[in-house]
């Protein structure tokens, strides 16, 4: 009995130390790569003409910012170090148009003091150069838009950036988010889900504005998560399924403004005559046919729709309430 009581005495011993190696090696592990994404201090910078500043950071990357207006920049960082360049589509298309640039009357840089400041007229990108973290202010209001809280993230298969958020700020965008167009505290999906139910994504558009007065377009095709605070309280997360960074950053005086500065990178919406609008979309919907099914969706009488483009038995879908 008092041998199988100390028999039992050392493998607990043993899996409790096992487990303690275990659990160090992982933290280790954990450190080691966090320092990976962290050791990133700002060697030298420098600029390279007259719209673009080239900082070299201490993981051999350069983070470059291009600006294309006085209050719009870009900023691409590669793992690879890799050089700006246009992202991939199959088959070929186009995001920017043909001249998406404004002139800049003066662009200004300064390396003091452990910062660096990048001016235009209307804004000023401040670089900390322990940290490389970016903040970015409106020089017509003075106040401060954006500021990351952590360091750009880049791994073979996603880019990611945090910034900080405020209590009172709420953003928007995204494309077609269908059921929602405020998203603070909430997680939006940049893909084509081919949904068109609440929750779903059909149009997605990498771009959001923020009510503090800035705009980010991510330069991409590839699929995307923007979280707004759900993941982390006072933190908005944005990632995308692409070994390097390539964002467009805009800061103006409010939505009118912001859309208008996407719209100088991506060309004016299509806007048809008068006489080109109708009434709703006939052919998607009034269509369909909707039986309650208790793994549908959702409707406000309390009861579950299952929705099919064929006859079931079910209700079928009117634009004013007419039968055809």
């Amino acid at each position: 009995m008092k041998l199988k009581f100390f028999k039992a005495i050392v493998i607990a011993a043993i899996l409790f130390f096992v487990f303690q190696l275990n659990e160090t090696a992982a933290s280790v592990t954990l450190q080691t790569l966090m320092k990976d994404h962290l050791a990133s201090e700002v060697l030298t910078v420098k600029q390279i003409n007259g719209t673009t500043i080239e900082l070299q950071l201490s993981n051999k990357q350069r983070l470059t910012i291009d600006f294309y207006g006085e209050n719009i920049f870009r900023v691409f960082q590669d793992e690879d170090g890799g050089f700006i360049r246009s992202p991939e589509a199959k088959p070929a298309a186009e995001i920017l148009v043909e001249n998406p640039r404004k002139r800049i009357a003066k662009l200004s840089l300064q390396d003091e003091n452990g910062t660096i400041n990048i001016k235009t007229s209307k804004i000023e990108v401040q670089i900390d150069k322990k940290s490389s973290l970016i903040k970015i202010l409106n020089l017509e209001n003075k106040a401060v838009v954006l500021e990351q809280s952590s360091p750009i993230i880049l791994d073979k298969n996603s880019a990611s950036i945090a910034l900080k958020e405020d209590t009172g700020e709420f953003f928007y965008g995204g494309g077609a988010q269908n059921g929602r167009f405020s998203h603070k505290g909430k997680a939006i999906s940049i893909e084509n889900q081919n949904s068109w139910t609440d929750g779903g994504v059909a149009s997605p558009t990498p771009f959001y504005w923020s009510t503090k007065g800035y705009g980010i377009m991510w330069y991409t095709f590839s699929k995307g998560r923007y979280d707004f605070g759900l993941k982390e309280k006072g933190v908005v997360h944005l990632a995308h399924e692409t070994s390097y960074l390539d964002l467009f950053i805009m800061v103006d005086a409010g939505a009118k403004e912001l859309l208008n500065d996407y719209y100088q990178l991506t060309g004016n919406p299509v806007l048809i005559p008068k006489f080109g609008f109708y009434e709703g979309h006939l052919n998607a919907y009034n269509r369909d046919f909707w039986k309650e099914d208790e793994k549908g969706i959702l409707f406000e009488d309390g009861k579950r729709y299952k929705e099919s483009q064929k006859a079931n038995g079910g209700i079928r879908e009117s634009l004013n309430g007419e039968k055809k």
